[in-house]
């Protein structure tokens, strides 16, 4: 596997975190070592993540698409 196929699994792997979050399933992943973990193979700023992620924000995106 490359490591841009690497990169897109780890970012879908954090999109589906994300999508939970936001439906409220398992809401304090984002406080995890394991989100940091999944953000880092993502080649994602964890703290950049965390700081932005609007669950409001994310649910409206979710229904428009």
């Amino acid at each position: 596997m490359s490591d841009c196929s690497d990169r897109r699994l780890w970012c879908a792997v954090l999109g589906a975190a994300l999508h939970d979050a936001a439906k409220g399933r398992d809401v304090d992943y984002l406080d995890t070592p394991d989100f940091r973990t999944v953000c880092a193979l993502a080649g994602i700023e964890a703290d950049a993540v965390a700081e932005r992620f609007d669950p409001e924000r994310y649910r409206a995106q979710i229904k428009a698409a």
